[in-house]
């Protein structure tokens, strides 16, 4: 629970950079957050369809669709 909750707070406060430059997402460890990421440099929600978290999933989904 604590590594979705830390994950959340940095893709939430922290995805601003990343969607800057969508090759910047490919040098993140963690695939979740990485597919997050590129969701949000490409502006295409079919990337967070990968997320395994079905909360993240739900709120990668709800952030790119906007």
């Amino acid at each position: 629970m604590m590594r979705l909750l830390m994950l959340a707070w940095m893709l939430l406060y922290g995805a601003g950079a990343w969607a800057a430059d969508p090759g910047a997402c490919y040098s993140i460890q963690d695939a979740d957050a990485r597919a997050w990421c590129l969701a949000k440099a490409h502006g295409d929600p079919a990337w967070c369809y990968s997320i395994q978290s079905a909360e993240l999933r739900s709120m990668c989904l709800a952030q790119v669709r906007r």
